[in-house]
């Protein structure tokens, strides 16, 4: 699976950035596809000119593979149409997708090229990707930051996914943060970790600082699985979080701060976050996060 993997993806890697909305933008993509690592936009609730601009702006500062993540959920201002539609003009290596009827989507894809990979949280919804023809699954454990798919956790979901996954390479995803997270999945079967959380706590994401701040202090058992709101959601789709410390009305809003947010949002807002994030000690760049990730 491994090997299946690299050809599908055009690099021997262990270590996938997660597609996250807001905070993955062309300098962390590109830092962690120089890095040896593969890097994703996070193309969720963007325009299609600023999904084509992202674009072209990681091809001017990476020449390895990377990929596109996009939510039919969180369409931008023009809609999903829009944005698959310049991602299939541009081609990149690979299209990542998560919640939705996605078989369109997915064929669309292959017949120009590229490689797709599906997040899924079940069983059931793994074998509805597979015959749709995705190239590659993603499980998602319960333990994962942002929203959340399944109920079940990453161990027991992995082993379940495997068992009928054929051909079809699985990377894991869930309070993946350190060496040991990504060699214990990959003892499991995993052709390679999906992570998140431990990518958000470096120099290139567009996060704010305060929520890599709040990434830093916060311990394991500091993150909730939330059912209240987050934009562009419908009300009560589940996610974890970190609480805010402060007690406001944005506690009740889930969320990725960005750089160009207000300090009070960032310090009011839950901030998704993984299970994983204890491990997480300080901000780094993300080419130490890689070799941190792949023990290179």
């Amino acid at each position: 699976m491994r090997k299946r993997l690299a050809d599908l993806c055009g690099v021997d890697t262990e270590i996938y950035q997660a597609g996250m909305g807001g905070v993955a933008g062309p300098q962390l993509a590109a830092a962690v596809s120089n890095a040896g690592g593969f890097g994703h936009l996070g193309c969720i609730r963007r325009s299609a000119a600023d999904v084509r601009s992202w674009i072209h702006e990681t091809r001017s500062l990476t020449d390895r593979p990377f990929g596109v993540n996009l939510v039919p959920m969180g369409p931008g201002p023009d809609g999903f149409e829009s944005q698959l539609s310049v991602v299939l003009e541009e081609k990149p290596k690979v299209l990542s997708l998560f919640w939705g009827d996605l078989k369109d989507a997915i064929c669309r894809a292959k017949a120009v090229g590229i490689t797709t990979m599906i997040q899924v949280g079940s069983v059931d919804e793994a074998r509805k990707a597979i015959a749709s023809g995705a190239d590659i699954l993603i499980a998602q454990g319960v333990e994962s930051g942002g929203h959340v798919r399944g109920n079940l956790g990453l161990f027991p979901f992995l082993t379940a996914l495997l068992k009928i996954s054929g051909e079809t390479p699985v990377l894991a995803a869930g309070g993946i943060a350190d060496r040991k997270g990504v060699q214990a999945i990959m003892e499991l079967g995993a052709a390679g970790a999906w992570v998140g959380t431990k990518f958000v706590a470096t120099t290139e994401s567009l996060a704010h600082d305060i929520y890599k701040e709040r990434l830093v202090e916060a311990e394991t058992d500091d993150t909730v699985h939330g059912h209240f709101y987050s934009y562009g959601w419908p009300i009560g789709t589940p996610y974890r979080v970190i609480p805010p410390k402060k007690r406001t009305w944005l506690r009740f809003v889930a969320g990725g701060a960005r750089r160009m947010d207000k300090k009070h949002q960032a310090a009011g807002l839950s901030l998704y976050a993984g299970q994983g994030v204890g491990l997480i000690n300080n901000v780094v760049s993300a080419r130490d996060a890689v070799a941190e990730l792949s023990g290179k």
